[in-house]
């Protein structure tokens, strides 16, 4: 939240790294996993690992204390490795996210709770190829919807802590033009942070995330479903928690002061996948903001 008048600029950096194959929540082989997908070519067409990077430009502005609006573009680039050798790669504009947060408490002793009411536009391509060839459902840039944003949050602060809570989701409000949709999801997340010095904090944090199979399925890939689990709408959605550990420096003075960056490094404690998938190694978050 802001105070009336108040700006905000943000730019963030994630990088997302995937690696071995999973059924379930059992780590499974090659061969394994070729068994349940006759036509991968001996298991040449699974997926190795994948790599995704998102580059998020964001912007808040307060309209009152009560509300502050923000919006979010977000470009993506992502890489994926079969076990064959053979790599694939999409990049470009992913969905761009518009919604408001309103304020439902603030108090003296610093707690505060606000709503998040957002909304995701389909502007990332549901359309992707390698060459000739389309790629799988992970590979698209968008999700081809509209999609429903809602998540309240939590929070509290002392003089040298601070601690906050947000549940939340994605419900999607229709479906794509080749009458499929990713799937609802769930989101949770727990944090804290303690203040180092007057500049530096360090905060840890656990997160929740419960995607559900896709609803429908795209009539393009109904005849290489059985060739690789990118392909496959029963291999789509997983339940993951998370450990992420973060340090945030705030530049008190200086040509550079109202600036703030941050790093978070972000690992699975536990992973549950629908059908075989790519499991989830490890997440890197850059960022930087600055509020006038």
């Amino acid at each position: 939240m802001h105070k009336m008048g108040e700006w905000m600029v943000s730019y963030r950096y994630m990088t997302m790294d995937m690696k071995g194959l999973k059924k379930g929540s059992s780590d499974i082989t090659k061969s394994q996993a070729a068994a349940l997908y006759p036509m991968s070519m001996m298991g040449n067409m699974l997926p190795q690992e994948m790599t995704m990077d998102m580059h998020m430009l964001g912007t808040m502005h307060a309209i009152s204390d009560k509300w502050t609006f923000m919006g979010m573009v977000n470009y993506l680039d992502n890489e994926m490795s079969m076990q064959s050798g053979m790599k694939m790669e999409s990049s470009g504009l992913s969905d761009i996210k518009l919604g408001g947060l309103y304020e439902l408490l603030s108090t003296d002793h610093g707690r505060r709770a606000h709503l998040n009411l957002g909304l995701s536009l389909p502007t990332g391509s549901i359309d992707e190829k390698s060459g000739s060839n389309l790629l799988g459902y992970g590979m698209q840039l968008g999700s081809g919807t509209w999609d429903f944003n809602p998540a309240i949050t939590f929070l509290g602060q002392t003089e040298d802590y601070s601690w906050g809570a947000q549940l939340g989701g994605v419900l999607r409000m229709n479906d794509n033009k080749q009458d499929y949709n990713l799937g609802n999801r769930l989101e949770g997340s727990l944090w804290g942070a303690r203040k180092i010095t007057d500049s530096i904090s360090a905060s840890v944090k656990f997160d929740y995330l419960s995607q559900s199979d896709l609803d429908g399925e795209d009539s393009r890939m109904m005849m290489m479903k059985t060739m690789s689990p990118a392909f496959d709408p029963k291999s789509q959605g997983r339940d993951v928690s998370t450990l992420g550990l973060g340090l945030n420096y705030y530049f008190q003075d200086g040509s550079l002061q109202g600036h703030r960056i941050a790093a978070e490094w972000e690992t699975p404690i536990s992973q549950n996948v629908n059908g075989v998938q790519l499991e989830l190694d490890s997440v890197w978050t850059l960022g930087w903001q600055y509020a006038w």
